[in-house]
């Protein structure tokens, strides 16, 4: 190790704690409470017949909603919600499955039966982000660490922790990482860590308050489970200087012994008798090592971070509050390598906190979604597009709720062209901010309509979506050509495309940081000039330079061929 990276280790591990950032949102309204279940339905728990509590529970559900027809009002009733809860939960479960963990054991089945007396519980499950779409070792996992600190008194307390790290560990991108690697990496001694760190008040003081959604970026890693514990108590820093964590680690290619961290026996002499985030520490790493060990030393202090890929590198990124992530060794932006809605950052992120934004209101619209799936079971097609509708009322960028309306919308048939024009420019409206996600939600949609509009409208409605795309936060990471090159295919005159292109690169040179312009520009010249069409591509630009004159523009459009 050089002097320099001496005294910059040794001044991060000996800056004081500065005061905490509040990364989280204030308490939401009250949950809702339990609600005794009916006693033919609290056998068929007890009996593990959960194929016939799934029928009992729907039709007891379809009966309540016949005799109150309003369904906003059933939503706000603890026992038919508790019931919708329990409903859910099978559907994405599946009731053999809920039956293998519940026949597992007699412990097993004491947890699934507390689970299912406890909304607030499956509420947070449901809930977590990604759909549980490997429920059952997610149940599973939850049933473990129910069996290794249910009983205790504050086990409610760290619920969202126990669940954030049931979903990570059986959903998403890290999933099968943390599987491969389950000798290290063992959810329930990864509960055990964070709750003993919280008690001794080694955590950051907002990390209690974390939603599920949120803690799958502090659990959800696949370095082992004692590295949390090393970079805990060995890598303190005040909260915003996480993103100067990787450089507690020397950056180098080769160990002592001259092996080159390319091959396999880079860490080997070490693997042992060290974790791997006290080996990156002693001996080093590049882009990769670095960037993890970063990550995971801000989330060893309960701080959400994510690592991300980027073109040759490696990067990482900390949330410092909700809503802002800022990036080290380069990040944020990029691949995420743990994420909800898509990977791309900023675009995936953006939209995932503008989703999750408000506590209550997302917890409503998962309720409205868990009667939207129940609507269609009963075959109401009709009645479940309206309940997507009330859950989108409540949360307008939730992907997994637009594409499960759109999916409804197409089968309904009869919507006519300019029915789905109407309905693209609402949803639309919704989506300042988060421009490209608009575009990757509506691009379907925009096919039912464009070429049954005139000229005009067409051009109109590209304007709307430029002017949101161009207040979006974007970067190098965020590709414009699908855009274009999805848009162009519906322009069918040189008069038509020429408009078009003035649209956009007007659009984006008033706006934004020039990121977009510069990528519209060469695609401009790419489609147009290098296909025998400079002069629309010329016009364009000069009414565009034009437009821009009192900024020093000439008027003119250059040559662009030159």
């Amino acid at each position: 190790m050089n002097i320099s990276h001496l005294i910059l280790c040794t001044s991060l591990l000996a800056a004081p704690i500065c005061a905490a950032q509040d990364f989280t949102e204030p308490e939401a309204a009250a949950p809702v409470v339990a609600s005794p279940l009916p006693s033919s339905m609290a056998q068929k728990i007890s009996s593990g017949d959960f194929a016939g509590l799934q029928t009992e529970i729907r039709e007891a559900l379809q009966a309540a909603g016949e005799q109150t027809k309003a369904t906003q009002k059933l939503l706000q009733d603890n026992k038919y919600r508790h019931l919708l809860d329990i409903h859910e939960l099978l559907r994405v479960t599946g009731p053999d499955n809920m039956k293998a963990v519940f026949s597992k054991s007699p412990q097993d089945a004491a947890f699934v039966k507390a689970f299912l007396q406890d909304p607030v519980w499956m509420e947070l499950y449901l809930g977590a982000g990604l759909i549980p779409e490997n429920s059952p070792a997610g149940i599973q996992i939850l049933s473990d660490i129910w069996k290794a600190d249910g009983k205790s008194p504050d086990f409610r307390t760290y619920q969202s922790l126990a669940t954030g790290i049931a979903s990570v560990f059986s959903t998403g991108p890290f999933a099968g990482k943390l599987k491969a690697n389950s000798a290290n990496c063992n959810p329930v001694r990864r509960y055990q860590i964070f709750k003993k760190l919280h008690q001794e008040n080694k955590l950051h003081p907002g990390f209690i308050k974390l939603r599920p959604w949120e803690i799958r970026f502090v659990t959800g890693i696949h370095w082992d489970d004692k590295s949390y514990e090393w970079l805990n108590e060995h890598i303190n820093l005040p909260w915003r200087r996480y993103t100067d964590a990787c450089w507690a680690a020397p950056y180098t290619g080769n160990n002592f012994f001259g092996d080159t961290i390319q091959g396999p026996l880079f860490y080997v002499p070490w693997r042992d008798s060290s974790g791997e985030a006290e080996n990156t520490r002693t001996i080093g790493g590049v882009c990769g090592g670095l960037s993890h060990f970063g990550t995971m030393a801000a989330q060893a202090h309960g701080i959400p971070a994510y690592p991300v890929g980027q073109p040759g590198h490696c990067a990482y990124a900390v949330r410092v509050k909700r809503g802002q992530w800022k990036g080290g060794f380069g990040g944020p932006d990029g691949g995420m390598h743990n994420h909800i809605f898509g990977s791309e950052a900023p675009t995936s992120y953006l939209l995932m906190e503008a989703v999750f934004a408000d506590n209550e209101k997302i917890d409503l619209a998962y309720q409205w979604a868990y009667q939207a799936r129940l609507d269609e079971i009963l075959g109401n097609k009709d009645k479940a597009i309206q309940s997507w509708q009330e859950a989108l009322k409540q949360t307008p960028l939730h992907p997994f709720f637009r594409t499960e309306l759109q999916r409804l919308l197409l089968e309904k048939q009869g919507m006519q062209p300019i029915d789905w024009y109407v309905y693209a420019k609402d949803a639309l409206s919704h989506y300042k901010g988060n421009g490209f996600a608009a575009f990757g939600i509506l691009k379907d949609v925009q096919n039912k309509f464009l070429m049954d509009i005139p000229p005009a409208d067409r051009i109109a409605w590209f304007r709307d979506l430029h002017e949101t795309i161009a207040a979006t936060p974007t970067s190098w990471a965020v590709k414009f050509q699908p855009v274009l090159d999805s848009q162009s295919a519906f322009l069918t005159t040189p008069q038509e495309k020429a408009a078009y292109l003035e649209t956009v690169l007007s659009t984006h040179l008033k706006t934004g940081d020039g990121t977009n312009f510069g990528q519209a520009l060469e695609w401009a010249v790419k489609t147009f000039v290098e296909n025998g069409q400079a002069d629309t591509f010329s016009s364009a630009f000069a009414k565009v330079a034009q437009q821009a004159g009192g900024n020093g523009a000439s008027g003119s459009a250059p040559d662009p061929k030159s």
